[in-house]
């Protein structure tokens, strides 16, 4: 299997996404693993669905956290739930080689909010817990590496050949939409 060290920019706003330079940008890292034979387009599917649940999650964190608690005892079991969510998501798994699943990220997201609402004893809307209808903002994404964009026509081992056991860094982009 090849191991791709995925980059990709991950805004802190929820809003449009800032410009390149703009210092509200953070550099969001995973590991992800497949076949050398893989199609690139399978390749993007899954690194964006990873990145866009590792943003949600966050998101949802860092929301939590600003929001703060207001009971005591209710705090900390959210805070709890949120640290180990943080813990999980964090590119800090990458120095320790650790892969991001997808059904992992999905399980964190569903505790910290059904942790949230219990704790809170608030429905979801009201603490902004829903995920927002705006669109995924990593639809449309590209994959580079080495300097070139991958094809979404060809195979991963037309890059990097048919070992399987190598390991790349690979930057995903946002590509955006032109209407």
């Amino acid at each position: 299997m090849v191991v791709l060290h995925v980059r990709w920019a991950a805004a802190s706003s929820s809003s449009s996404p800032p410009p390149p330079s703009s210092p509200e940008e953070e550099e969001m890292e995973f590991l992800h693993e497949c076949a050398a034979s893989t199609p690139v387009e399978d390749v993007a599917a899954a690194l964006a669905g990873v990145a866009a649940l590792q943003a949600r999650l966050l998101s949802l964190c860092r929301s939590l956290r600003e929001r703060g608690a207001a009971a005591a005892a209710a705090a900390g079991e959210v805070e709890r739930a949120v640290a180990e969510a943080e813990s999980y998501a964090s590119k800090e798994q990458v120095r320790y080689n650790r892969f991001l699943s997808p059904r992992a990220l999905r399980e964190h997201i569903k505790n910290i909010e059904k942790t949230a609402v219990t704790a809170l004893q608030e429905s979801p809307e009201a603490l902004c817990l829903q995920q927002k209808s705006s669109g995924d903002k990593l639809e449309n994404v590209q994959l580079w590496w080495a300097g070139k964009e991958l094809a979404m026509g060809k195979k991963l081992c037309d890059y990097i050949g048919v070992n399987d056991k190598t390991k790349i860094i690979i930057r995903l982009k946002h590509v955006p939409q032109s209407s």
